[in-house]
């Protein structure tokens, strides 16, 4: 069947009643079991898709859904994003996505992933030393979510520490979704600019990093990137690894904050839970929450409605995730779980390239900090903290804790 839309649609992005809940306008939606139509800040009404079914057919698809931010119909965040993201291989398909992805690879595998861990945990005791050497409460999205990954980050790309924090300011202007167009572009220059002078460097003093791999291999020796699409692709890295895998250590602290079973299930058999943990976080907050966004090139049914070429589709991670066919007690959650069917790091070709490197930096986060701060707590009333619906990714801004 084709449905048309209606005279009103919900605007996107979808507020959170429950800041521990999937939007209810999303939930509904999935208990229709059918695409609904929404509206973004363009006035246009692409489908909001929340079935965990649905949104596996159309992100394990191939033609006729595409990922391309240039196409007329993609269902863009911003004016900014066809600009800023239209050259980035993660938007593109086939033959455009999955060549360049390769050579991001070696970077991000499960092995060389868990090859880093001893790191991780030096780097974050580092950073709980500083922790327990403040006085009073500590904002921990500041002192420690944050500062963790952009680290991390420094580390894989070899850009020298003293960057992180105009890395960081600039990554998040970046993902805003309300930041006016001329902010977004500013912001988007600041980092490029950035990692051109860096990489520029790394052709005279090489390391084994991944920005002097990038410019050293693949620009001047192999040459199957230009230095521009190397730097692209360095952008793409740090905003996809930096400020989602921190709004998810700030989130899974608050939920294990809030849980003190599940903390205690964690910290008995860390060996043995700190995996689970990190999946269940995954599923549980989905904080990737207005994102993947398609556009189709061709018809398309899904779930007995005729999607049509040119139409934008959003999937919305958070209620796929609580799908109570696919999930057992989805609002509950259990550090044990052993399903692995989140779509937290989304899913088929273009699900996210650093999960391996997140789970490791999430594994260690949380397991060290509640090891190292056994009677952390919260330093106001729950009623006071604030949550972000307002762009791609959903946490906290600020977690003020003490001990």
């Amino acid at each position: 069947m084709t449905l048309s839309a209606p005279e009103e649609t919900p605007a996107l992005p979808l507020t959170r009643g429950c800041p521990f809940a999937p939007p209810e306008t999303a939930t509904a939606f999935r208990e229709t079991g059918t695409p609904q139509r929404v509206t973004i800040w363009d006035g246009s009404t692409p489908w909001l898709i929340t079935r965990h079914d649905h949104i596996q057919q159309i992100l394990g698809a191939g033609a006729p859904v595409s990922a391309d931010v240039t196409d007329p119909g993609f269902p863009n965040t911003s004016s900014a994003q066809p600009a800023v993201e239209g050259n980035i291989f993660f938007r593109k398909d086939g033959d455009q996505h999955l060549p360049v992805r390769r050579i991001l690879n070696p970077d991000f595998t499960a092995k060389r992933s868990e090859a880093l861990r001893p790191r991780l945990a030096e780097l974050t005791d580092q950073i709980i030393d500083d922790l327990l050497a403040e006085e009073g409460p500590v904002d921990l999205i500041e002192h420690f979510a944050l500062t963790l990954p952009t680290v991390v980050i420094c580390e894989v790309l070899g850009v020298p520490y003293e960057e992180r924090h105009a890395i960081h300011e600039a990554s998040k202007k970046i993902v805003q979704l309300n930041l006016p167009h001329d902010e977004k572009m500013a912001a988007h220059a600041s980092m490029t600019a950035n990692l051109r002078k860096h990489m520029e460097h790394k052709r005279s003093h090489p390391d084994e990093k991944l920005l002097s791999r990038l410019v050293n291999v693949h620009v001047d020796e192999k040459g199957d990137v230009t230095f521009d699409e190397a730097v692209g692709l360095g952008t793409l890295v740090i905003g996809a690894g930096h400020e989602t895998t921190a709004n998810m250590i700030g989130l899974g602290i608050l939920a294990l904050l809030r849980e003190p079973e599940q903390r205690s299930v964690l910290l008995s058999d860390p060996a043995k839970y700190a995996s689970t943990c990190v999946e269940e976080m995954m599923r549980y907050w989905s904080m990737v929450q207005t994102e993947p966004r398609r556009v189709l090139t061709g018809d398309m049914e899904v779930g007995g409605v005729l999607l049509k070429a040119g139409e934008g589709i959003i999937c919305n991670l958070p209620a796929a995730n609580r799908d109570p066919l696919v999930f057992a007690e989805p609002e509950t959650l259990d550090v044990t779980r052993v399903e692995r069917k989140h779509m937290g790091f989304g899913y088929g070709i273009h699900q996210c390239l650093g999960q391996n490197l997140s789970r490791v930096e999430m594994q260690v986060a949380w397991v060290r900090l509640f090891e190292r701060i056994p009677t952390l707590r919260l330093a106001v009333d729950e009623s006071e903290l604030h949550f972000h619906d307002d762009a791609l990714t959903y946490g906290l801004e600020s977690l003020p804790a003490t001990w």
